[in-house]
């Protein structure tokens, strides 16, 4: 499956074999900025300039129910990335702060400990120590756009307002870190 978000709020899943609609829904009024399956492709999650993120139950087929969904969020959704075991998601939001929450609930985590012990199963997020080095110098926080580490985790690479693809080794945690 892929699944593709739309301006007025509205989300389309398709069948990626024959790009067939399998379901699509409509929770929220604006735009949808990110759109992430779980580790496990039991769930859907769906970020917002709405500030919120929603979860869908796949297993319970097309009519795409809602299950839960992340409140508090302290600016529009940039990023969402899903732990391994499909448990937390982490948001980064247009505020510049990422957050933790469980799924489906939408708690918010601030147990750092916790946080820390939390194996991700994607990383697209701009923000973290872990990437502070994909800034190059006189960038505004804008100005890196999207990030992607390799499922090995030894790379990320990053794309910017320059039209610019960069490849970063991962973690790129030291200041204007070398680049291919």
């Amino acid at each position: 499956m892929v699944s593709i978000g739309l301006e007025n709020g509205e989300f389309i899943v398709l069948l990626v074999n024959s790009l067939s609609v399998w379901g699509k829904k409509r929770d929220r009024s604006v735009a949808i900025q990110d759109i992430r399956f779980s580790s496990d492709n039991r769930l859907l999650a769906v970020g917002s300039v709405e500030c919120a993120v929603d979860f869908y139950d796949l297993t319970l087929g097309p009519s795409l129910n809602r299950i839960g969904y992340c409140k508090d969020i302290p600016g529009f959704v940039i990023q969402l990335d899903f732990s391994a075991d499909s448990k937390y998601i982490e948001v980064s939001t247009g505020s510049y702060k990422r957050q933790v929450h469980e799924v489906p609930s939408g708690k918010i985590v601030t147990e750092q400990a916790l946080i820390d012990r939390i194996t991700w199963a994607t990383w697209t997020s701009v923000l973290g120590d872990e990437v502070l080095g994909i800034w190059p110098r006189n960038a505004e926080k804008a100005d890196v756009n999207c990030a992607c580490v390799s499922h090995a985790g030894l790379n990320v690479v990053t794309g910017d307002d320059f039209g610019l693809v960069k490849l970063f080794d991962f973690p790129c945690s030291e200041k204007f870190a070398k680049h291919k």
